[in-house]
């Protein structure tokens, strides 16, 4: 699918923002979504497409990045402490992993993972649940997050679906990739 294909299945113009492209490929996604339409056959098809139009608009070239702040008169740059660290990275096990810190900041960071990789389609702090629809290969999937606290830190579980018929990705390599991008302090 090229760009302009894209737009036009997500109905947004060149100029949109990425603000726009989002928003609108939420309300597309929420109308043709399988759990939302059970009864049309060809719902996984069209939110397949609908993922991959995303993608491709995804791609386009970041915006500058902000330029940093000036050194102070000792030519010293001051540092941002208000941001916290991410936590430490305990263990990868297969299609779990376990960090040092408290769930509430594992939660918040895999938030802010998630909405790097794909599209958060269900959220429940409460239940620190997330689902987010994420591409691998070329099979859109939904990415099922759920941590539950122990004495060693946050462990977070993750299952793999595929939206349509196509076979199940493995869910190592997008947890390895979770789990890169929540140790990193750049997030994508």
């Amino acid at each position: 699918m090229n760009e302009a294909e894209a737009r036009t299945l997500l109905g947004v113009s060149a100029g949109a923002d990425p603000a726009e492209v989002r928003a609108a490929f939420r309300r597309r996604l929420i109308r043709a979504h399988p759990d939302v339409v059970p009864d049309d056959p060809h719902a996984a098809r069209e939110t397949g497409r609908l993922v991959e139009a995303y993608a491709v608009l995804r791609r386009s070239p970041p915006p500058p990045a902000a330029a940093p702040p000036p050194p102070d008169d000792a030519g010293r740059v001051p540092v941002d402490l208000s941001e916290p660290r991410p936590a430490a990275l305990v263990t990868v096990s297969g299609d779990s992993l376990i960090y040092a810190g408290p769930p509430e900041e594992v939660f918040r960071r895999l938030v802010e993972v998630a909405d790097g990789i794909g599209d958060i389609t269900y959220l429940d702090h409460r239940a620190r649940l997330l689902d987010t629809v994420v591409v691998v290969g070329d099979v859109a999937c939904s990415l099922l997050a759920t941590l539950q606290g122990r004495a060693s830190g946050t462990e977070v579980f993750f299952t793999l679906e595929p939206l349509g018929g196509a076979p199940r990705p493995a869910v190592e390599p997008v947890v390895a990739v979770v789990a890169a991008m929540l140790a990193g302090d750049d997030l994508v």
